[in-house]
């Protein structure tokens, strides 16, 4: 068979499960990082279709990157484990092709596969993370939709409070209406009592319509200055029909200028961190130079001891003895002053080192953006090595096993990252250290699991492993039975 067909043949085989794959960890990971964690902020917001499909589309092509290692490795395991239970694997190894020759094909493929994740999480991603980040701002600053149940006042609504004895099945006509109007920001002056009312919404959504009918409005007449008359007279009108147009601007979904999101390391691609993080390091040193220059100049050569020079050589004297030659009015008045400069310096330094403390932070923070948009795509070669041989071995193709075996390497993958990430954040380690140690655990484990796919080699076979050592034993009890 030449080549060319077998390479087709094999990419053929390892396509499908890495795509269907593909597509079910990102809808798994979409239901918990977003539906879940999110549906408290998306219910009840009253969000038009096209912000959730806005939305979820964004959610969805930022979540492609995170999964696309695990596709790989279920995909490969899928693949050549197949390949090794229908015994293909062992009639193209008995043609004499290596293993290698064999996973060529593929291997060419997660190589381009890991340049285009790259160019994805360095192009795409930051405009996708920023539009989507923008919008959930926007949707969770959001006010919730108005909802009025029966026998409770509702308030959300600024300069207006609104009660309903009954409302209808659908929710739109509602009976024994109470309202009070503040628009007027005197206090509670107007008040509107009706048997029926019909609750509306105009086609822009700007305003609520309250339809009354059937009742009375009371209003406290106010004197020009705005102060109650001492008698209170009141105003009362009866209707049969009264329209009130409550606005809603408040409600509506308020899009934030996306320009004050671009600061964050998932808006930006390698280039921009660089330079982000440079612009940092140079504000660090900055600040540790005014902190130098500080304490030189505000406390240490004014405080800790003075400069004598003779002939020789110059040398500094104790503060100590030169205190005692001092009247003591002299004396105190010194160590005052050097208590407030004390003072000072520790109030300058409590000033500054919470900024310094925020730019490392947001120093670590861009560093281990940039080495995540890198890492994952090494983590395809890794993983790749450690899926297919895996599969070459198991020989077992479906849905059964393999699945199991990829989820849990994935999973001690994933946990590894996010542990690692977390103690990077909290300084404990180097970020490139963090972001790189788990590909350096799974780096042996591929090295080791191709090696033994590569020879034939049995890899639960204990005796393959300790077989040198049961013999020896064998051998010591056979000794100490004859003697």
């Amino acid at each position: 068979m030449p080549f060319k067909k077998l390479h087709s043949l094999i990419l053929q085989t390892f396509l499908p499960p890495f795509i269907s794959t593909l597509f079910i960890s990102v809808f798994l990971f979409f239901l918990v990082q977003i539906v879940i964690t999110y549906l408290d902020d998306l219910i009840g917001k009253g969000l038009s279709t096209i912000d959730l499909l806005k939305l979820f589309t964004y959610a969805w092509i930022a979540i492609i990157p995170q999964c696309i290692p695990l596709a790989v490795l279920l995909g490969s395991i899928m693949c050549f484990g197949n390949l090794a239970e229908n015994y293909e694997l062992a009639a193209m190894k008995s043609s004499g092709l290596s293993l290698f020759r064999i996973i060529k094909p593929v291997f060419v493929f997660i190589v381009g596969l890991a340049f285009t994740t790259f160019i994805f999480n360095n192009f795409v991603l930051p405009v996708v993370t920023l539009k989507s980040q923008s919008l959930l701002w926007d949707i969770r600053q959001k006010k919730p939709a108005v909802f009025i149940q029966e026998g409770i006042f509702y308030n959300k609504i600024d300069n207006y409070t609104i009660r309903a004895g009954k409302k209808s099945a659908n929710n739109d006509t509602l009976k024994d209406l109470l309202i009070y109007d503040h628009s007027a920001h005197q206090g509670n002056t107007v008040q509107l009592y009706a048997r029926y009312g019909l609750i509306t919404q105009t086609s822009d959504t700007n305003y609520l319509v309250l339809r009354l009918l059937e009742g009375n409005r009371y209003e406290e007449v106010q004197k020009e200055s705005g102060v109650v008359n001492l008698s209170k007279p009141m105003m009362q009108l009866s209707f049969r029909r009264m329209q009130v147009n409550i606005p809603l601007v408040d409600f509506k979904l308020k899009r934030t200028d996306e320009n004050q999101f671009k600061g964050h390391g998932e808006m930006l691609n390698v280039w921009q961190i660089d330079s982000v993080s440079d612009s940092l390091r140079r504000q660090v040193s900055q600040r540790f130079v005014t902190i130098n220059q500080q304490a030189k100049n505000y406390f240490f050569t004014r405080t800790l001891s003075y400069l004598r020079s003779d002939s020789s050589k110059k040398h500094y004297t104790p503060l100590g003895p030169f205190i005692s030659q001092l009247k003591k009015e002299d004396a105190l008045r010194c160590l005052e002053n050097a208590m407030n400069l004390l003072r000072s310096s520790t109030a300058f330094l409590d000033g500054v080192m919470p900024n310094i403390e925020s730019d490392y932070t947001a120093l670590t923070s861009y560093t281990i953006e940039w080495h995540s948009k890198i890492a994952v795509c090494f983590a395809c070669f890794v993983l790749f090595f450690v899926g297919a041989p895996l599969g070459a071995i198991i020989k077992k193709g479906g849905m059964g096993l393999p699945v199991v075996v990829a989820v849990f390497f994935f999973l001690a993958y994933f946990i590894l990252t996010e542990g690692f990430r977390s103690a990077a954040e909290e300084g404990a380690l180097e970020p490139w250290i963090a972001m790189w140690a788990p590909l350096a655990i799974f780096m042996p484990i591929s090295i080791f699991l191709t090696y033994k796919a590569a020879k034939d080699s049995s890899l639960f076979n204990v005796y393959a492993y300790f077989g040198g050592l049961i013999e020896w034993v064998k051998r010591f009890k056979k000794e100490k039975k004859t003697s």
